[in-house]
């Protein structure tokens, strides 16, 4: 083994760590990982001069490239100079790295690093500015509002309020961090109106990456860090499973004991609803669809996806209601043959009158506003007021063609919801 290195080991001129030509003696691959090294030792410490004036980006890929430099050597076979130049550019590996962690630190010190600057910025509701900062880190922010508002400055990660300015126009200040983690500056306008934002950190003097904050609204209950509620409502099924009828045409009811043209649909109204959101499918052909009995789950899933919208309840002048924006999301397909009639009953009498055929239903007392004549599949709302049963009652006039229909309903329940930010860094 030894002969086969000696025999490898050959005389080479190369540029020692200092200046001048030294002849050595090492093996073939000794000498190339010798000069590959050499020569990123060299460039490194060219690039070294730029770092007093480089960009957070251009010091993060310098140091990582030092990060990377290592020299490793097997002296077999290496005569007394090649052992030196070896030992020499060890040495300068290792002096190269101090050199790069001290000019880096110098910059990062001198470096702003912007987390928000905007001099025209709207602010509708109370924002929050998050940003991770290590320990040592010094926040800046200075903040100008047109009327007063309050600042707080939180350490999220320890859910912890830092400082308050309240019924402040204009703020400067900064924060020397104590602790590693998530930080937020909250600006609670107190209304609209615009505000000039500028929020900037510099690093302590050692680098860290900057990392990207996400944030994820979430439930919560009162007394949560940094809580918010809302308005909102709870969707509950009103039947197990959908109601599925079929509605005879008015010759086969006339001449069939069993058939029937007409139907009632008890809703039990819990304390405390106001609505009740119903979905109508009409079909000529008596078979299910896999969208049949999903309405209450469509219903709560569109819900959970704008609930943070803080939409009002009903429709107002400035624009729809969350009850309408959830039954547009959910409404069901429509055939063009397929059509009945459809009255809201809100008393008992009325409702057993209607059933048991003893009266048309243009004789009784329905409800006219959410009644509907010929309507084909749909979905919509209709208040309670007060009622602890309304009935839904549906006709086929049509004289030769029977219909199916499937009723599901849910009933809604106002409450107060709470709910707060999220926030993580990857």
């Amino acid at each position: 083994m030894i002969k086969k290195i000696l025999l490898l080991a050959v005389p080479i001129i190369v540029l020692s760590c200092g200046q001048s030509a030294e002849k050595m003696t090492m093996s073939k691959y000794e000498a190339k990982v010798y000069k590959e090294t050499l020569d990123s030792v060299k460039s490194l410490e060219g690039r070294l001069v730029s770092m007093s004036n480089a960009s957070l980006e251009e010091i993060d890929a310098y140091l990582n490239d030092v990060a990377s430099l290592k020299y490793r050597n097997d002296t077999t076979g290496m005569d007394a100079s090649a052992k030196e130049s070896c030992m020499k550019l060890k040495q300068r590996v290792n002096i190269l790295k101090l050199d790069a962690v001290a000019t880096s630190e110098q910059r990062l010190q001198t470096i702003i690093n912007p987390v928000e600057v905007n001099d025209d910025c709207l602010l509708e509701k109370t924002t929050a500015y998050p940003v991770y900062l290590e320990k040592g880190d010094i926040l800046y922010y200075n903040i100008g509002l047109q009327k007063q508002g309050v600042i707080k400055l939180y350490n999220a990660d320890a859910r912890q309020l830092l400082k308050t300015y309240a019924h402040k126009t204009k703020v400067r200040d900064s924060l020397v961090v104590a602790n590693t983690g998530i930080y937020l500056v909250e600006i609670a306008p107190g209304g609209t109106q615009y505000a000039s934002v500028d929020i900037t950190f510099k690093m302590a003097d050692h680098f860290h990456p900057i990392k990207e904050v996400n944030s994820e609204e979430i439930g919560a209950k009162a007394g949560d860090f940094r809580v918010v509620s809302n308005k909102g409502v709870v969707l509950r099924a009103a039947f197990d499973q959908p109601r599925k009828f079929t509605l005879s045409s008015q010759l086969k009811s006339t001449f069939t004991t069993a058939a029937k043209s007409k139907v009632l649909v008890p809703v039990q109204i819990p304390a405390g609803a106001t609505e009740i959101l119903y979905n109508l499918r009409i079909s000529t052909s008596e078979r299910d669809k896999s969208s049949d009995g999903k309405f209450p789950d469509k219903m709560n899933l569109s819900y959970k996806r704008i609930r943070f919208l803080g939409l009002p309840l009903y429709e107002s002048s400035s624009g729809s209601g969350l009850f309408s924006m959830l039954l547009d999301d959910n409404r069901p397909l429509r055939e063009e043959d397929a059509y009945c009639n459809m009255y809201v009953f809100r008393n008992q009498w009325a409702a057993k009158q209607f059933q048991d055929g003893s009266k048309m239903a243009s004789q009784l007392q329905y409800d006219v506003e959410y009644s509907t004549m010929g309507t084909q599949s749909c979905n919509g709302r209709i208040p309670t007021k007060g009622a602890k049963t309304i009935y839904l009652a549906f006709e086929n006039e049509r004289v030769r063609y029977s219909n199916y229909i499937w009723v599901e309903v849910l009933t809604a329940t106002p409450t107060t919801e709470y709910h707060t930010t999220k926030f993580t860094v990857d």
